[in-house]
C-alpha cells in the first residue's frame, strides 16, 4: 500500500540528503553530491547521480583528493545504478556495506499504550548522556560499557540534532533507561533511532514508543511520518505489520578508503 503523497514523499526524502542541513556542507559535483560536517572531518559522504564503470577510478581519486585523503562513505540510492556500478566500485577496491530504506507509514493510526510500569520523558541535554548509551548498548545487542570514543562522538552528534530539528525520547523502567526512540521534526517526520537494552525486550516498550510518536505526528498534522531501517533487518517485518508499508527511499552504502602503498 502507497502512501497517497508517494511521489512527492520520494523527491523529499532525495533531497534531505543532498541540501545542506544540521551543519553539514553539501557541494554538487560532477558525479554528484559531497557532503560533510565541518566539527568531523572523518564525515564525508559522497551521494553518486551520474558515474559509469569506467568513469570510477576517475571518481575514487577525486572522492580521495576532496577528502584529503581520508575514507568516505558512497551511497548509490539507485537499484539499477546500484546494480551497475556496484561491481566496479568493488572491482576498484570500495567494500560494500549495507543497505538501508525509508518506509513510510500508510494505513490506520496503531493504537497507543501507557503502560504504569514506564515512564517516557523528553530528552533535554541533561539526559542527552542516558539516550546515547541506551542507544549504544541496545544497536550493539550488549550491556558492556561502550567506548568512550564512541560514546563521545555520538553525543557531538546528538548535541547538534537537539538544537535544531532532533527531538528525542527515553522510556524509563523505574529509574532504568531503558529504551529509546529519536527523530527529525517537521512536516514530515524521519524517525531514524529506535533501541531497547537487552534486558528490557519483549515487554512492548519500543512499539509503545513508536506508537506514541506516530498518533502525536497524526494529531500535529504532519503529511508523513517516516522509519529508516535496514531491509534485511528483523524489525522491518515489524514495521510493516504496524502500517510502514510504503517504501519511498533506498540506497545501499560502499566504503573507500584510499590504500597506500
Amino acid at each position: 500500500m502507497r502512501h497517497p503523497d508517494h511521489d512527492r514523499l520520494r523527491e523529499e526524502v532525495r533531497s534531505w540528503y543532498r541540501t545542506p542541513v544540521l551543519g553539514y556542507h553539501v557541494e554538487r559535483r560532477r558525479f554528484g553530491s559531497y557532503r560533510r560536517h565541518a566539527e568531523d572531518p572523518d564525515s564525508g559522504l559522497i551521494i553518486v547521480d551520474a558515474l559509469t564503470p569506467a568513469e570510477v577510478p576517475e571518481f575514487l581519486a577525486d572522492a580521495s583528493s576532496y577528502f584529503d585523503n581520508r575514507a568516505v562513505n558512497i551511497w548509490l540510492d539507485n537499484r539499477d545504478l546500484d546494480a551497475k556500478l556496484g561491481p566496479a566500485l568493488v572491482a576498484a577496491g570500495a567494500s560494500m556495506d549495507s543497505e538501508n530504506c525509508h518506509l513510510a507509514h500508510v494505513g490506520p493510526r496503531p493504537e497507543q499504550v501507557r503502560r504504569s510500569d514506564v515512564t517516557v520523558e523528553v530528552v533535554t541535554p541533561d539526559t542527552l548522556l542516558d539516550y546515547v548509551m541506551v542507544k549504544l548498548k541496545g544497536f550493539a545487542n550488549s550491556e558492556d560499557a561502550p567506548p568512550a570514543e564512541d560514546v563521545e562522538k555520538e553525543l557531538a552528534v546528538r548535541r547538534r540534532e537537539l538544537a535544531s530539528i532532533g527531538r528525542f525520547l527515553i522510556a524509563r523502567v523505574g529509574a532504568d533507561a531503558a529504551a529509546i526512540l529519536g527523530y527529525y521534526d517537521g512536516s514530515d517526520r524521519l524517525i531514524f533511532n529506535l533501541a531497547t537494552r537487552t534486558p528490557f525486550r519483549m515487554r512492548g516498550i519500543a512499539r509503545d514508543l513508536l506508537c506514541e510518536v506516530v498518533a502525536d505526528s497524526y494529531e500535529q498534522g504532519c503529511r508523513s511520518v517516516i522509519i529508516n531501517t535496514d531491509p534485511n533487518d528483523t524489525p522491518i517485518q515489524w514495521y510493516r505489520r504496524l502500517g510502514f508499508t510504503d517504501e519511498v527511499y533506498w540506497r545501499r552504502s560502499y566504503h573507500w578508503a584510499l590504500r597506500f602503498r
